[in-house]
């Protein structure tokens, strides 16, 4: 049992006598939810990349480029929606300005990067004269491990995104309730 309605973090619970506030217990009890709901989602994200990358590099024996552009998409479109629906609780109609074009680029930079390192990996490795499984193996690797390296920075670009977006739209209806306060009382006047 909690005493004196100390709040929980991941189910472990602060001492009474704790000198961590429990509004900071809040605050790193929803980022450890938003944490663990983005890497679920980044790894379905991910996992819809790596089985395209895999079918269009492989077996379709598509360029790098291409692969990597079509698998990007494949996992780009739900990753946002995972994260913003679910990681960080947004509804109603994303922005174009405001969530949509910097989370665009956010991962576009994540494309960049992918269809360079693999396109470098696929040359070396044709250069080496490695057999094609072998190929396919390591260009996916330097795919999947493109995306592995910046999950964190983007965690935290995204983090950035969505807060300053919820700080905002705070304010605004701060102001409108200001507004309409003023305007009532205003009214009552006359």
């Amino acid at each position: 049992m909690v005493a004196d309605g100390a709040d929980t973090l991941l189910g472990m619970s602060a001492p009474p006598q704790s000198s961590v506030a429990p509004a900071a217990l809040v605050e790193t009890s929803t980022l450890g939810r938003k944490l663990v709901r983005y890497f679920t989602g980044s790894l379905v994200a991910t996992a819809c990349s790596e089985v395209a990358f895999v079918l269009l590099y492989g077996p379709l024996a598509m360029g790098t480029a291409w692969a990597s552009v079509l698998s990007w998409l494949a996992g780009a479109i739900p990753n946002f929606w995972l994260n913003r629906n679910w990681a960080w609780q947004r509804t109603g109609r994303p922005s174009l300005r405001r969530e949509v074009a910097p989370y665009a680029a956010v991962v576009v930079v994540t494309l960049l990067l992918a269809t360079l390192l693999t396109h470098l990996a696929d040359r070396l490795l044709h250069q080496e004269g490695v057999a094609s499984s072998l190929r396919v193996t390591l260009v996916a690797g330097v795919f999947l491990g493109t995306y592995v390296v910046v999950f964190a920075v983007r965690f935290f670009l995204l983090e950035r995104l969505f807060t300053r977006l919820h700080l905002h739209e705070a304010r605004q209806r701060h102001l409108h309730e200001t507004r309409q306060r003023h305007l009532h009382e205003t009214q009552q006047e006359r």
